[in-house]
């Protein structure tokens, strides 16, 4: 009987004393990020039998448990990944909209354009104005450089967020691999809290990074696949993300025969996902283009699926950006041979055999994630701000910025200022003076057509000499079109066209002869830079002419007249710019005016920023619930502890002063004796 409390004593007291470690870990690790709060499970004794009767010989303690649970850890794991995706991309929306957005609203990009074209206006009412002309130079270098300056930020955007998806990248494959190490030392110690402690806080680290979905096995180890059901960790085992470059994958049918290749330039926000609906050889098979993973598919103007035909470089397709061709197609291709481009980089998922499986989020027509594609974490974010608004804001800054200097310079072109040239240099190159303008890589020279240009020369005088008609066609090289000019001229050589080093035309008058360009219907001019306003053909590097940088005399306000002269306060040029403001042109895809094409960028990229801003107020408010939900029973409330230490201490106490009279009674005994 004696035997038996001792032993229950004893019992209690190294149960306290362990219970007393325990709420003493759980104080010293009250600020420790991601520990949870342990407790001391106990559990009865068998009891035994004395003189008849039935006694409990105590209680051991059976285990230390973490307090978290599972089911709201899991609801929590669910919210705090949309947080992170929403967080990760306000930050970038948010600087988006600043960059476009400016507190000064003097200083916007629609206040600068608009300023520009009041400019223009001022050389409506008083063309001849050398002051309205600086005036002019200064707003258009304003708007020019504001406009670079817009495409670099956007682009720094760009870069920073690949660089941030670049370390998370490695950051979660880093985590990965301690969560499978840990489940190695806990399968070996499974009543190992501070590493079980360790690989919860790396699961929400994890978490936070791309949203996962948590297995726990009976062994002790976790079980994590991503949200969209592709394995990360599985006990030791484990699956890396890559960030991976732009590529072009192809899935050809089992009996298609195609031998050629898919070939493609230029980059783009937009996945392109290419299906052939008929068969045939490169030159006949056609395919629709999907850039939602085959959710929808491209669409005509008349709503109806626009379908390709594959051909050679020579016959390259352009689909959001990027030109598309294939090569060395000596068999045919098959309905149903599917080819994807990613131009751009993206994220992979690595399965045991090394192949990489495509999970950059995506989202389709609605706004929707595609399914199978990343959607939650601060990586969806990062590549969701990325693909649908940066980038995309980016190149509709390029498309208004390739109308605005297209629709300027096609007026400017055929205009003319207070002096007649005596030479004027393109500012485009062509890549090959041999090559076919329509091919020789200007940024306009899809814009040229059978047509003819009109240059008019002029004596030392300044009387009319000669009027000079120049046929000019898409399929001409630059080699053809100087020649072109100079067969015009053979009479009279008063004016000789020449290509310079740089592959740029140059037209120059001979001898004291001068010349304007009063014509112009095939748009060579505009597509050559001759005669221009603008240089360049984006946000990041237009820029005012050189020759009209340089002397204002050659801002074309008026038009030569139908007497070949070019009459004081003629306006028709300024006038015509003017109106270009207001008036539908083609920007993009679309119909629209120059300020309304700027106006909807900028307020598309407000809109994008305070969705975004909604949407993260709201997964805070979930994340914050689930959150205080698991800390209401794991985090470590000190108070709480201090009250089970002076428990656990009295129970020692108890413990110790039951031995003390388990002592008493046995030196009784042994008195006895």
């Amino acid at each position: 009987m004696l035997s038996n409390l001792y032993s229950i004593a004893s019992r209690a007291l190294t149960n306290a004393q362990v219970s007393i470690d325990n709420a003493s870990n759980n104080i010293a690790n009250a600020d420790t990020e991601g520990y949870q709060k342990t407790v001391t499970v106990y559990e009865s004794t068998s009891s035994i039998t004395i003189s008849g009767l039935s006694v409990g010989t105590g209680a051991d303690i059976t285990s230390i448990q973490s307090t978290l649970d599972a089911f709201i850890e899991a609801q929590y794991l669910d919210a705090s990944a949309d947080l992170a995706k929403e967080s990760s991309a306000y930050e970038y929306l948010s600087q988006l909209d600043e960059l476009l957005n400016q507190s000064d609203e003097d200083n916007t990009l629609s206040a600068i354009l608009s300023d520009f074209f009041d400019a223009w206006n001022g050389l409506v009412t008083d063309p001849d104005s050398e002051s309205a002309r600086e005036e002019l130079l200064g707003l258009s270098e304003t708007l020019a450089y504001a406009l670079n300056t817009a495409a670099g930020q956007l682009g720094e955007v760009a870069d920073t967020i690949n660089d941030e998806i670049r370390d998370q990248v490695k950051s979660a494959n880093q985590i990965i691999g301690d969560i499978a190490d840990l489940n190695a030392s806990i399968v070996a110690n499974p009543d190992d809290q501070d590493s079980i402690s360790q690989r919860d806080q790396l699961i929400r680290e994890l978490n936070a990074i791309i949203g996962v979905d948590v297995q726990y096995k009976e062994n002790g180890e976790v079980f994590i696949q991503t949200e969209e059901g592709y394995t990360l960790v599985d006990g030791t085992q484990t699956h890396d993300l890559v960030y991976g470059q732009a590529k072009a994958t192809q899935s050809l049918l089992r009996a298609s025969d195609y031998d050629g290749s898919i070939a493609y330039s230029g980059a783009s926000s937009e996945e392109i996902l290419i299906d052939f609906v008929t068969g045939g050889a490169d030159g006949a098979a056609q395919f629709r283009v999907s850039l939602d993973g085959g959710e929808t598919w491209v669409e005509d103007e008349d709503g109806d699926t626009m379908l390709y035909t594959a051909g050679d470089e020579d016959a390259a397709v352009e689909v959001a950006g990027v030109s598309i061709w294939f090569e060395d197609g000596a068999q045919d291709h098959m309905a149903g041979d599917r080819y994807t481009i990613v131009a751009k980089t993206g994220l992979y998922w690595e399965s045991s055999d090394g192949s990489l499986q495509n999970i950059t989020p995506m989202t389709d027509a609605s706004g929707s994630s595609v399914d199978g594609r990343t959607s939650s974490g601060s990586l969806a974010g990062l590549f969701s701000s990325r693909d649908d608004t940066v980038i995309p804001t980016l190149d509709d800054l390029d498309e208004f910025t390739e109308a605005l200097v297209w629709e300027v310079n096609s007026v400017h072109s055929t205009g003319a200022g207070l002096e007649h040239h005596s030479a004027l240099t393109g500012s485009y190159s062509v890549d090959d003076t041999a090559a076919a303008l329509s091919n020789a890589g200007l940024a306009y020279g899809d814009r040229i057509t059978s047509d003819q240009l009109e240059i008019q020369t002029y004596d030392s005088d300044g009387a009319l000499a000669s009027s000079v008609l120049v046929s000019v066609d898409p399929s001409d090289s630059l080699q053809d079109v100087a020649d072109h000019v100079n067969a015009a001229f053979l009479a009279t050589g008063e004016v000789t066209a020449s290509i310079n080093g740089d592959n740029q035309l140059v037209i120059a008058a001979t001898g004291d002869y001068e010349f304007e360009i009063t014509g112009d219907a095939s748009n060579l001019l505009a597509a050559l830079g001759l005669n221009t306003y603008f240089s360049g053909s984006g946000a990041s590097d237009i820029a005012v002419d050189g020759a009209i940088a340089s002397d204002v005399s050659h801002i074309n306000a008026g038009v030569v007249g139908d007497d070949g002269l070019v009459a004081t306060g003629s306006n028709d040029a300024a006038s015509a710019i003017f109106e270009l403001a207001e008036e539908p042109v083609a920007v993009g895809g679309s119909e629209t005016s120059l300020s309304s094409a700027l106006a909807s960028l900028v307020a598309s990229a407000g809109s994008a920023a305070s969705s975004a801003e909604v949407r993260q107020v709201y997964a805070a408010t979930a994340s914050d619930y689930f959150y205080n939900q698991q800390a209401s029973a794991s985090e470590v409330n000190v108070d709480e502890e201090l009250i089970d230490l002076t428990k656990h201490q009295q129970a020692y106490q108890a413990a110790a002063e039951i031995i003390s009279v388990t002592q008493t009674l046995f030196d009784t005994i042994l008195d006895m004796v």
